[in-house]
C-alpha cells in the first residue's frame, strides 16, 4: 500500500457483485469492471480510498455500505480481502 505523501495511504479494494448490477455499481463507485467471471457472472470492480489507518478494513466496509447499500439490502456485494490491499 502506497502512502500519499500526506500521512494517508491508498486503499486498493476488490468488489464483486453479480453482473446484473453491474452498470449501478459502476455508476455509484465511478469505476469501470475490470473483469467478469463465475457462474453467475460476478463483475469485478477495483475501488481505491485514502486512509490514516493500514488494514482499516472496518471504514472500508462503512463505506462501501454507505455507497452500495448494505449486502443484501438492494443486491449483494462482497469485498475479496485476499485481493485487496488495505
Amino acid at each position: 500500500m502506497k502512502s500519499n505523501g500526506f500521512g494517508r495511504f491508498r486503499q486498493n479494494i476488490i468488489v464483486h457483485v453479480d453482473r446484473s448490477h453491474a452498470d449501478e455499481v459502476t455508476t455509484k463507485l465511478e469505476v469501470l469492471p475490470f473483469n467478469e467471471d463465475g457462474e453467475p457472472t460476478q463483475a469485478y470492480f477495483a475501488w481505491s480510498r485514502l486512509t490514516k489507518r493500514p488494514g482499516n478494513d472496518e471504514d472500508v466496509v462503512w463505506d462501501l455500505s454507505v455507497l452500495l447499500g448494505y449486502p443484501g439490502e438492494r443486491f449483494d456485494w462482497t469485498v475479496d480481502w485476499n485481493l485487496s490491499k488495505y
